[in-house]
């Protein structure tokens, strides 16, 4: 006899006690609650099956994906899961169509066998301990990333050439602008720095850096002042350090390498200072128009619009 089995032939014990002394007293001997009692009696036919378990499932499903709807996401998913991830899956979709919300594209994906058991850990929820910032400009984090030796080929990797890659990111937008160079220098931060005015079309008004010497000479020197401090200076631009061997504090555009390894240099390689450059535009182009979670599924570029028209009215 199987678990169902039994449980349909207590229920039968129950609901005959019940017609001789009361639902009430079959609840109270039984210890199940008086409605279930109700129930059982109302469905009980002389069978003990009659009172089986039955299935919970609703009789329709209004809002289940549709087979389009399902075709379009398998499409995506076959064009974008493995470089892209669940968020590429959910871009390619919304591009072709897709009007429904991220969190409800994974679960059919799921349901439809896709994605394994790929499905991130929840991550721990932590206070926030920086106030958002809401004025495009007020504060650019920059960064420097060396180029993993390994996606270098031809000339640059027989010569023992390296590659970096400037980053900066707007806090409050998160648009980015990159750009790369051959020498870890001041003078390059300089030009990335005169680059980066022409790139955003707003006043920049702080920007934070760590204490690296391409940045700064606070830790080498107090009589020459590095280049890019000059060059801030001079534009009237606030030069934020971050603590010493806390990159945390510069976390977003530390997150942002992160991508940049995981969706561009996983999966590229280079062969000359010009090709790195053309295939960094070709990634800037595709990230900057990326939606993220953290901007309420918007994309930098498109959140960066919004905050220039919202400016423009006021």
């Amino acid at each position: 006899m199987n678990i169902i089995t039994q449980e349909a032939k207590k229920r039968q014990a129950v609901v005959k006690l019940a017609n001789r002394k009361g639902k009430s007293y079959a609840s109270r001997m039984y210890g199940v609650s008086l409605s279930s009692v109700k129930r059982w009696c109302k469905r009980y036919d002389g069978t003990w099956q009659s009172l089986k378990e039955r299935s919970h499932r609703p009789h329709s499903h209004p809002k289940q994906h549709t087979k389009a709807e399902e075709e379009l996401i398998l499409k995506s998913f076959q064009n974008k899961f493995l470089r892209y991830g669940w968020d590429g899956v959910y871009d390619e979709a919304v591009k072709n169509g897709y009007k429904r919300s991220f969190s409800g594209m994974v679960y059919a994906a799921k349901r439809m066998g896709l994605g394994g058991n790929n499905a991130k850990k929840a991550s721990r929820k932590h206070e926030r301990k920086y106030p958002e910032l809401t004025v495009p400009g007020e504060k650019v984090q920059i960064d420097v990333k060396e180029v993993p030796y390994c996606c270098l080929r031809g000339e640059l990797k027989r010569n023992g050439k390296h590659l970096y890659q400037w980053t900066a990111i707007d806090e409050c937008t998160r648009i980015r602008f990159i750009y790369g160079f051959e020498e870890h220098t001041p003078e390059n931060t300089v030009k990335f720095f005169k680059m980066l005015q022409k790139a955003f079309p707003f006043k920049i008004q702080t920007i934070q850096t760590d204490n690296g010497t391409e940045f700064t000479y606070k830790y080498i020197s107090d009589e020459t002042e590095c280049p890019f401090d000059t060059i801030l200076r001079k534009a009237g631009v606030e030069h934020k350090l971050i603590p010493p061997r806390t990159p945390w504090h510069n976390g977003k555009v530390e997150r942002s390498h992160r991508n940049d390894q995981r969706y561009f240099y996983d999966w590229e390689h280079f062969r000359s200072l010009d090709e790195f450059n053309h295939k960094l535009a070709e990634h800037l182009e595709w990230s900057n128009n990326k939606t993220m979670r953290t901007l309420g599924r918007k994309s930098p570029a498109q959140l960066l619009r919004e905050k220039l028209a919202a400016s423009a009215e006021s």
